[in-house]
């Protein structure tokens, strides 16, 4: 026995010495690859403001920096390249170590390589973005000193679908890009047409252009926006059957139903309503330009039957791109199923709830120069149309931060 178990033990440390040294390699390879996309999309963003081959330096040397840290046993070689024209970024990295037995096994040591290419999002706008995401993110690596902070690398899974359309429902977003932090879910009859699709996780059904899975997560654009909701309320509740009534900025409390012919004008500001249940049915109708609407609380929202939605964002002002807003207290859906929601003109943010968008043959935002949409999740249904134009140009609503034409980029490879 012990003859055996001498003649077996250089064999048995050879295996656990063999599966520790292929860990490591695989721990390296993926450490080097973050470093890459890391690099490569902070190159994309600067290229917004220079595209002289400065750009690819700071780039490069970017990168080199992350890998010192991350795998500082390996030989690291970088490159960087852009193509100004077409916003792209492309950073790649080889590495070397040295192997068992003075590198005999295998042979030459251990050579890996990694490359990923990025492209600024001017040429892409982000209008559609569901933040949903269950899976866990693994920790950063370190950045070096005045080296522009990393965003946060991919979840390890993908959760729910964040993006999911049902029956025959159908978005369109020709112009920008629609991305999910978690996974996308056309059913059949259903598609979505974009300009480009990315999706953390998995992405099924009818969808063009072809998305891009195992996407980087993009982080909540307005996670610092102040949407704090004042504690007075300025009137309480409003019902209205018939007539047109005007109603001022302020902290709305109660219910606001809308039935018959009922109009309500929104004078220009912020529009707080909370605690209540706001319903729109039959013909009734709300207006409002300059305005953004913000709920919190136990809020039921309804939009349906032949009512009449029509709003513009607000034009300045610490909400300005805004139009519809919930507060971060608030989850469960905000519901659009009227045939008259088409002009939704300004940015949606729902960061705790979901857009539920449904009815017949209905077309939501349609009519509006441009429209984004940011909120946990986003679901249609029955055979609406969502459409998400991309007019930023001289549109009167300005475009918030993050969003739209201003600066983002993301991984194309």
């Amino acid at each position: 026995m012990a003859v055996m178990f001498g003649i077996a033990l250089p064999v048995l440390m050879l295996l656990i010495g063999g599966g520790v040294e292929v860990a490591e390699v695989v721990k390296a390879k993926s450490q080097l690859q973050w470093n890459v996309d890391t690099a490569a999309l902070n190159g994309a963003r600067e290229l917004g403001t220079d595209q002289s081959t400065a750009t690819a330096t700071r780039a490069q040397s970017f990168a080199s920096s992350l890998a010192a840290r991350s795998t500082p046993r390996w030989t690291i070689k970088t490159t960087a390249q852009i193509d100004p024209s077409q916003g792209i970024v492309t950073v790649s990295q080889s590495a070397w170590r040295a192997s068992f037995f003075a590198s005999l096994l295998p042979p030459g040591g251990w050579n890996i390589g990694v490359s990923s290419t990025a492209i600024a999002n001017q040429k892409l706008p982000l209008c559609v973005l569901a933040l949903q995401n269950t899976g866990s993110a693994p920790a950063a690596p370190p950045g070096p000193a005045g080296a522009p902070t990393p965003p946060p690398p991919p979840a390890a899974g993908p959760g729910a679908n964040s993006l999911a359309l049902h029956a025959s429902s159908t978005m369109t977003a020709t112009g920008c890009l629609v991305q999910s932090n978690s996974s996308i879910k056309a059913d059949p009859g259903t598609s979505v047409t974009a300009a480009a699709v990315r999706s953390v996780g998995a992405a099924a059904g009818s969808i063009t252009k072809a998305p891009i899975t195992d996407a980087p997560a993009i982080a909540d654009p307005f996670a610092s926006v102040d949407i704090t909701v004042p504690s007075t309320c300025t009137d309480n509740g409003l019902k209205l059957d018939t007539g047109t009534q005007p109603l001022n900025p302020g902290v709305h409390c109660g219910d606001i139903k809308l039935k018959g012919n009922a109009i309500v004008t929104l004078n220009p500001g912020e529009h707080y309503f909370v605690d209540g249940q706001f319903d729109l049915k039959d013909n009734s109708q709300i207006t409002g330009t300059d305005v953004v609407l913000i709920f919190k609380g136990k809020w039921k929202l309804k939009f349906g039957d032949a009512a009449f939605l029509s709003l513009e964002g607000r034009h300045s002002g610490p909400l300005a791109g805004f139009v519809l807003v919930t507060d971060r207290s608030m989850g469960g859906v905000l519901s659009i199923s009227t045939n008259n929601a088409r002009q939704l003109y300004g940015t949606i943010y729902l960061p705790n709830a979901t857009l539920d968008v449904t009815g017949t043959g209905n077309k939501v935002a349609d009519q509006s120069p441009w429209t984004v949409v940011v909120a946990m999740g986003l679901t249609t249904d029955g055979s609406a149309d969502l459409v998400i134009n991309s007019n930023y140009a001289g549109a009167s609503v300005p475009v918030p931060a993050g969003v739209g034409s201003s600066g983002m980029a993301h991984l194309t490879n």
